[in-house]
């Protein structure tokens, strides 16, 4: 069966519910060799057989949604193997590897609302697995005692982009796709309006003087997109007084020396200036918007994963 992927699965498992339609989350919980999708992946599946997410890329979707349906159906959850070791002997992983899926069926609206709420407020919390009890439950990151194992939550990546051009809105479409959630400002009517579909908020810009970016969180990633550098400054300084995990600028290395300059005379220290990416993008021989953004897109993600780019 072809599922939609989405990495967040949370919303449509509520508004499922909210039509009245019974539901099953079904979660990787533990992973027994190289497995497909990592631990933690997760499915949304509704009693008419709908699903979205993903779990082993397609080897035992349609097996997992006919598990879902059954433990709606009974209204138990229950755990189950899949791949090495599994009872289902015709369902094999190419990889060799078992994961088992816990299915929850019995998840409290009031813990799904505080899963959804944490999300909104862009703040992390635990989904607990109770193995012993088979439950599930909304807890905090730290400190969850009594739960086989929790999953972890965090806030989803934010794609801050500002400036002029074609990248910008390339950046918004690529950062959509990759489940971002982008917003987009630009003094540039066209810019803008090109990445307004992508984007979740998009804002015009006026003068660099006026530019107000408000909190910046350890989950976001800011980029300057800007060509005449009489911008940056303003909104350089503002985000280098944020936590965002990445921070870039656009230009050549010559354009990254005189933004240092411009930064160092505007009182910026030295440690904050060294934390802008410039030039930024990771080094595949870009050319073309497409391709720069491309890049771009690809370093922010290998920062976020830990990968020395």
């Amino acid at each position: 069966m072809a599922a939609r992927y989405m990495a967040d699965v949370l919303p449509t498992l509520a508004a499922w519910r909210a039509a009245g339609l019974g539901t099953a989350l079904a979660t990787i919980v533990y992973v027994d060799g190289s497995a497909p999708r990592p631990l933690g992946s997760q499915m949304a599946i509704n009693e008419r057989g709908e699903a979205v997410g993903n779990l082993t890329g397609g080897c035992a979707e349609a097996a997992i949604v006919a598990e879902a349906q059954a433990c709606i159906a009974a209204g138990r959850n229950r755990m189950t193997r899949y791949g090495k070791d599994s009872p289902y002997i015709d369902l094999r992983l190419p990889c060799g590897s078992g994961i088992d899926v816990f299915f929850d069926v019995t998840l409290p609206d009031a813990e799904l609302d505080a899963l959804l709420a944490a999300a909104a407020a862009r703040r992390p919390i635990g989904l607990g697995f109770d193995f012993a009890a088979l439950r599930a439950a909304a807890v905090p990151v730290e400190g969850a005692a009594g739960y086989g194992w929790v999953r972890v939550c965090e806030p989803v990546t934010r794609l801050y982009a500002v400036g002029k051009g074609p990248i910008l809105p390339l950046l918004a479409e690529l950062g959509r796709v990759a489940e971002f959630e982008v917003i987009a400002m630009s003094p540039e009517a066209e810019t803008l309006e090109m990445a307004r579909p992508h984007a979740r908020e998009a804002h015009a810009l006026t003068t660099p003087d006026a530019f107000r970016c408000g909190r910046l969180d350890r989950w976001t990633a800011f980029l300057s997109l800007f060509h005449e550098h009489e911008w940056e400054p303003p909104v350089l300084i503002q985000a280098l007084q944020s936590e965002c995990f990445y921070l870039g600028a656009l230009g050549s290395r010559r354009a990254a020396q005189l933004r240092r300059q411009a930064l160092a005379e505007a009182g910026v220290a030295p440690a904050d200036i060294a934390r802008i990416r410039a030039p930024i993008g990771l080094s595949i021989g870009a050319k073309s918007p497409p391709e720069i953004a491309l890049a771009i897109l690809a370093e922010i993600v290998a920062v976020r994963r830990g990968v020395r780019a």
